[in-house]
């Protein structure tokens, strides 16, 4: 009688320390979700709703909102780095997207040429990118004006002149690439071997193979690019700072940049982050549905994988 109490003891003792490890274990990560999660979106929905004045928020109701809203329709910097937001997110999805899949298949396929692509498209993802932007800037200062003037034109300030819109896109093509491959070519290295050996000996081309079988078979990753891509319309600072700091021509900032510098830029001030509250929430009550929709579409009629 007594042994089978000790062991009901044992068990109850055992029971409690998996708890106490357990708990252990949750508590830390969910303090820092409540914490720097639901509490900064809590507190920048409030904040929204209020005015500095005289050194103290008060509540103001919809008057940021207002703001935001007037902006949108009469500020051309606001104007033109939404403009430039949905063209980055054009670029991302009609240029760098297609790109990387399509590297990531040459390089996965062991194409001749295959690891020098591979190199410099993983390139920007090794190296900070402070000094990525640093070697870029150096690049087109230094080595495209001794190209116009051997061709016997006159150089431009690439990043000044009205180029500057374009070459900040090559440059987020050449960046943004790296990454897409790097999760595009971990999902194709899943595909079963026995698959592509069935499409060999079927003789389908490298094309008909990347439609049929490859493409399908990775449609999950690229579905995740697409839905974050949709969620980080409204954020993505597309390199901006990097190149220009605080001060960059207002025709060429996005939405991101024009909301970083509102909170942390050199002129920014406690008086600013009502409004910039107010634009986060009110692009998030834009994108959030949008992001959802896109999911529930690209799950429904996407083509699906099971491998």
């Amino acid at each position: 009688m007594k042994s089978v109490l000790n062991n009901i003891k044992a068990k109850h003792a055992g029971k409690k320390n998996t708890y106490i490890f357990m708990f252990a274990m949750l508590c830390i990560p969910i303090l820092f979700f409540l914490v720097f999660n639901l509490g900064v979106k809590v507190n920048s929905v409030l904040l929204s709703l209020k005015q500095y004045d005289r050194g103290d928020y008060k509540l103001w109701g919809f008057g940021n909102f207002k703001q935001v809203f007037y902006d949108l329709s009469n500020n051309y910097e606001v104007k033109a780095a939404t403009k430039n937001s949905i063209i980055f997110y054009g670029v991302n999805m009609l240029v760098i997207l297609p790109l990387s899949v399509f590297t990531s298949y040459f390089v996965y396929k062991k194409i001749p040429g295959a690891e020098f692509f591979k190199i410099m498209c993983y390139l920007p993802q090794m190296v900070s990118a402070i000094v990525m932007t640093l070697m870029f800037k150096y690049l087109v200062d230094k080595l495209l004006p001794k190209v116009y003037i051997a061709l016997g034109q006159q150089a431009p300030n690439v990043f000044i002149d009205g180029t500057k819109l374009g070459v900040m896109i090559a440059y987020n093509i050449w960046v943004g690439i790296g990454t897409n491959i790097i999760l595009s070519l971990g999902a194709m290295s899943r595909i079963p071997d026995q698959l592509i050996e069935v499409g060999e000996l079927e003789g389908i081309s490298l094309w008909k193979e990347f439609w049929m079988i490859t493409f399908p078979l990775i449609f999950p990753t690229i579905t995740v690019f697409i839905v974050t891509g949709v969620a980080g319309l409204f954020t993505n600072q597309a390199y901006v700072y990097n190149f220009y700091g605080d001060f960059a021509p207002e025709d060429i900032g996005t939405l991101g940049y024009f909301m970083f510098i509102k909170v942390i830029g050199k002129n920014s001030s406690p008086s600013s982050y009502p409004y910039a509250s107010a634009f986060g929430v009110l692009f998030t009550l834009i994108a959030a549905p949008i992001t959802l929709v896109v999911k529930y579409l690209l799950e429904k009629f996407g083509p699906e994988a099971e491998f």
